[in-house]
């Protein structure tokens, strides 16, 4: 079947109750130069105004009520449901995209079909700093923004990286199919990480797309620090590590994970407190062991890439890199 020209893209907004930031997230996408696509907007059973909203100021917009919030992950689900794009963006509903955004990362996609996954520049709203400039994983199977605080005039060269933020990003239909979208397992926190983990294991492409700029107010939704991020980030890790992360290299960097776990451990309970949402995340992670292995057992049969390839598309955790990011996170944290 000959492919449709220019495809269409479905652009996914998840929101729950987030109507100071919906009117300029929803004015920036419906002003996009790329004229090819559908906005759903799928709201967690917010109690504010935000449906309202939407259906008063933006008619032409696909609302998806929920009837209980479902998170990040599950809304996102939802909306995938209903899109009829080849192309998937995803846009968190704290962002506003510059107009160009959206059609500079389809043509990536276009020019190459290896392409699955396409990272946007997200820019700290209200500074001249990088939130993430595509994203990195590291050899403790930990993703992280690359370019995190740095000036906005670097990474300025379109380039192959690990993963894409979801805050805003676009997806290839047929790779996800292929590999399967969201694991609703992780509700919200590290759900991209995992997408991308699993992209790069059965030989997907990303690609990091500076051109395609979007403002983000980081964590306007729950708090960087909220014991429900905390709870959410630690237990998905351990999803994300057991599900994917090849035994090979589980076994040759089990150091490097001893280390993270340490260092977790110290800026979460014993700098910020957060003993509770740390162990009960732990807790919970054990509990869903059983399940997280079935699905590895998927993932691993699957795989088309060797262990030399995702060494090589990995940082080691005592990078240089990785280490200025936690040193930053440290004093802005």
């Amino acid at each position: 079947m000959a492919t449709e020209f220019p495809p269409t893209v479905s652009v996914i907004v998840v929101n729950w109750n987030g109507v100071s930031y919906l009117e300029d997230c929803l004015s920036c996408l419906s002003s996009q130069t790329y004229r090819e696509r559908e906005i759903i907007l799928v709201d967690n059973n917010s109690s504010d105004s935000s449906v309202s909203l939407v259906r008063q100021k933006f008619p032409d917009i696909q609302v998806i009520e929920l009837e209980n919030n479902r998170g990040f992950t599950g809304g996102n689900l939802a909306g995938f449901s209903a899109a009829r794009g080849q192309f998937i963006a995803l846009v968190n509903n704290d962002t506003r995209a510059a107009e160009k955004w959206l059609g500079n990362l389809v043509y990536p996609m276009i020019d190459d079909p290896q392409v699955g996954i396409c990272a946007s520049k997200l820019i700290i709203d209200g500074t001249d700093k990088i939130d993430s400039a595509g994203d990195g994983l590291t050899t403790a199977a930990v993703g992280f923004k690359r370019g995190l605080w740095k000036d906005k005039f670097h990474y300025v060269q379109q380039e192959r990286v690990f993963g894409a933020c979801a805050a805003a990003a676009l997806y290839r239909r047929k790779m996800l199919e292929e590999i399967g979208f969201f694991d609703d397992s992780y509700f919200l926190n590290d759900e991209d990480t995992d997408l991308n983990f699993r992209g790069q294991l059965f030989g997907w492409r990303c690609v990091y797309v500076p051109t395609a700029m979007v403002y983000h107010k980081v964590n306007a939704t729950i708090g960087r620090l909220s014991d429900t991020s905390v709870y959410y980030h630690t237990r998905n890790l351990e999803f994300t590590w057991m599900k994917n992360l090849p035994t090979g290299l589980m076994l040759r960097f089990a150091h490097h994970k001893l280390i993270q776990e340490i260092g977790a451990f110290s800026y979460l309970c014993l700098r910020h407190h957060k003993w509770y949402a740390y162990f009960r995340a732990k807790r919970d992670a054990v509990r869903m062991l059983p399940l997280m292995l079935k699905k590895r057992k998927a993932i691993q049969r699957k795989r088309r890439v060797s262990n030399v390839y995702l060494k090589r598309m990995m940082m080691p955790l005592l990078s240089k890199e990785f280490i200025r990011q936690k040193i930053t996170q440290l004093i802005y944290g």
